[in-house]
């Protein structure tokens, strides 16, 4: 009985409807990807478990061009450290051109990136503890590899299987040098440079369907980098999630940094032949935030505005009353909206019991028993808040960013998480 039930299992499983992740994302570099679920980590699979196992992508759209893997992801309320890249995740997925992996990845499965043959380049994390057999077999593309581990990983020496290193180039840490010069299959590559303190900058969209970012990776500290930011049809570019509005940008990088393009629509909900009037959006203190979604549009048309806090800014509300943001009004003639901002007061351990602190992607509170937490994002939305008890409280958050937690009615500290 045993074995009939599972022949009855496996034919399930082939027939289709049974597929190999627990839930699917759109990821900021705009691609969809697929997990499955290990406890409070989750790992990347292939989509479709009927085709398994070299055809893992068939009837689903293989990622193309330049792919960035999070560090975390959030499904249903919960946030989930991405840690594994699996076997054959990526296998077949000739359209890719480069992948950044971020910190928190521990391993790659086998031929996890096998035949990606448009790969040129790959960044691999300080964290990376395992890479299995043929991860990056037949990529012929390849010309630049970075891995920021200064040890060496457990890797096969047939992880660039089949495969001609002679013109490629591995960039490690200048201590690591010697160690992987010496090492399989890193000693293969044709050229390999020490490289010195390096520095990671992550590029993000706030929605990815609102537009796409270029840039980002693994560079030298003090390196000058140019990203930019491209909305999409109806969308537009507001600033950087730092208040820069240069696009594209150049900058040089003295340490970690996490920009996040910010898109906001214009306007949507069109009414055609109608009088046309002007939306105007205004701040009330142009250093601490923007006023976001001015424009001209015909009578009943349905336009989303937003304010848009700066550093060391914090939206309490709209000229009219109104605390949501973004938000969105219809057009009944000329209308003028102002977004009020104030200065976010900055505790100090002088004035304070409590302290603030980041490990990771979690925000830790110290000192707060009895308090309500609340964090914002840098659009001034409330993404967290905890009413709890204890000394020691601790709050994940599912992206890195720029971030204001409020501990009671007695102040509020900015804080960066990477």
């Amino acid at each position: 009985m045993i074995k009939r039930f599972s022949v009855f299992v496996l034919c399930c499983l082939m027939a289709g409807g049974v597929w190999a992740y627990d839930f699917s994302l759109t990821v900021a570099s705009g691609q969809t990807l697929y997990f499955s679920i290990l406890g409070a980590n989750v790992e990347i699979v292939y989509p479709n478990n009927t085709s398994y196992p070299v055809n893992g992508w068939d009837d689903f759209t293989r990622p193309v061009g330049d792919l960035r893997i999070p560090s975390t992801v959030v499904h249903d309320g919960v946030a989930y450290n991405v840690v594994s890249i699996g076997q054959l995740a990526f296998n077949g997925c000739t359209g890719l051109t480069s992948v950044v992996m971020s910190d928190g990845l521990t391993s790659l499965g086998n031929s996890a990136f096998n035949g990606c043959t448009a790969l040129a380049t790959v960044v691999i994390p300080s964290t990376i503890d395992t890479i299995g057999l043929r991860s990056f077999g037949e990529c012929h593309q390849l010309a630049d590899v970075w891995i920021a581990k200064n040890s060496l990983p457990r890797a096969s020496a047939y992880v660039f299987y089949n495969m001609s290193l002679a013109n490629s180039v591995l960039h490690v840490p200048q201590e690591a040098l010697q160690t992987y010069m010496a090492a399989s299959p890193w000693g293969s590559f044709g050229t390999i440079l020490g490289d010195g303190p390096m520095a990671t900058l992550s590029v993000e969209s706030n929605d990815a369907l609102r537009g796409s970012v270029v840039g980002g990776g693994v560079y030298e500290v003090g390196s000058t980098v140019e990203i930019s930011a491209v909305p999409v049809v109806g969308q537009s570019f507001i600033c950087w999630n730092d208040g820069d509005m240069q696009n594209p940008r150049t900058m040089t990088l003295t340490g970690n940094r996490n920009l996040i393009a910010m898109f906001f629509p214009l306007q949507y909900d069109t009414v055609d032949f109608a009088e046309v009037h002007r939306l105007q959006v205004f701040s009330s203190q142009e250093g601490l935030g923007v006023g976001v979604g001015s424009t001209e549009v015909p009578v009943g048309t349905v336009v989303e505005i937003c304010a848009l806090p700066l550093q060391g800014g914090h939206f309490t509300g709209w000229s009219d009353g109104s605390n949501a943001n973004p938000r969105s009004v219809t057009v009944t003639g000329d209308m003028a909206f102002t977004a009020f901002f104030e200065q976010v007061s900055v505790a100090t351990p002088e004035t304070t019991s409590w302290k603030v602190r980041t490990e990771g992607r979690e925000v830790v509170v110290d000192g707060a028993n009895g308090l309500e937490i609340e964090i914002y994002d840098a659009a001034g939305r409330r993404i967290l808040a905890s009413a709890g008890v204890g000394e020691c409280r601790r709050l994940l958050l599912p992206t890195a960013g720029v971030f204001v937690v409020r501990v009671g009615e007695m102040g509020a500290v900015k804080v960066t998480v990477e």
